[in-house]
C-alpha cells in the first residue's frame, strides 16, 4: 500500500538508507517496527535532486525544513529546483539530513521470506 502523506512524519523504529535509483531519481528509507514484526514501512522520496543522509537512523522524523540555506548551497542554484520542490529533514534527533525533492509517501508491505534471519535480496520497488 502507497500513500501520500503529510508531513511532519514520526517513527519510533530503525530505518535504514535502503536503495536510490539515479534513473528514477527515487530514495527509500525501510524501517522495521521490531523483531517479529513482518511488516516494514518505506518512505519514499520521489524526484530527487539532492540528498545528505545517514546510512540509517534509530527512529525517524520527516519535516519540512524551515531553513534550507545548506541545501541551497549544496545545490549552488536554488532558482532550479523553487517550483514544487520539498526542502525536507530527515532526523533521528541526534543525526540530521536533508532531501530536496518533490513528493514523501509512506509504502507499508510485508517481508518476501519466510523466516527471521534469511536475507532479503530486494532492494525497494
Amino acid at each position: 500500500m502507497s500513500e501520500d502523506q503529510q508531513l511532519p512524519l514520526h517513527f519510533e523504529h530503525s530505518f535504514e538508507a535502503w536503495s536510490y535509483s539515479k534513473s528514477h531519481r527515487t530514495l527509500v528509507l525501510r524501517g522495521y517496527p521490531g523483531k517479529g514484526h513482518r511488516e516494514y514501512v518505506d518512505i519514499v522520496f520521489s524526484s530527487v535532486l539532492g540528498m545528505k543522509i545517514a546510512s540509517g537512523y534509530e527512529r525517524l522524523s520527516v519535516h519540512l525544513a524551515t531553513d534550507s540555506s545548506e541545501m541551497d548551497e549544496f545545490l549552488r542554484n536554488p532558482e532550479r529546483y523553487d517550483r514544487g520542490y520539498l526542502n525536507v529533514v530527515v532526523s533521528d534527533g541526534g543525526s540530521d539530513g536533508y532531501v530536496v525533492c518533490k513528493n514523501v509517501k509512506v509504502r507499508r508491505g510485508t517481508r518476501r521470506y519466510e523466516e527471521e534471519g534469511e536475507s532479503d535480496n530486494t532492494q525497494g520497488s
